[in-house]
């Protein structure tokens, strides 16, 4: 009974655990995806208040461009891979640009908002 149970809260936590890195790899790809297309306010609605305050949709784009420029103009998107700095959720997702790849890190809160938003070189996390 007792091993029953056990196994019942496993796979009850690993169908949670599994459902929040699904959908952090989701807003992942919904944020590339709108840089490609331009639509810096539709990545802003996923931020948490500090970032929207931090980072509102005019600078979002001027972060855009200026990597565009430095970079190399984005090509596509890579692997997604997810991660956990103390008690936020991170995904760390391959960009190539012409010249050169980055990852971009983006950092969960406790609701699923993105509460950091970095780009860094592909070998760092």
């Amino acid at each position: 009974m007792k091993r029953t149970l056990l196994m019942l809260i496993f796979c009850t936590l690993s169908i949670f655990l599994f459902a929040q890195e699904s959908r952090n790899t989701e807003i992942s790809k919904l944020v590339i995806n709108s840089f490609q297309k331009n639509e810096f306010p539709k990545i802003v609605e996923t931020f948490d208040q500090n970032m929207k305050t931090a980072l509102p949709a005019e600078k979002l784009k001027l972060v855009w461009d200026d990597l565009n420029s430095k970079c190399g103009k984005f090509q596509k998107m890579g692997e997604i891979t997810v991660g956990k700095i103390q008690t936020y959720d991170v995904t760390y997702t391959l960009c190539h640009f012409e010249n050169m790849k980055l990852k971009m890190k983006l950092v969960f809160d406790k609701e699923r908002k993105i509460a950091g938003l970095f780009f860094v070189p592909e070998n760092q996390q």
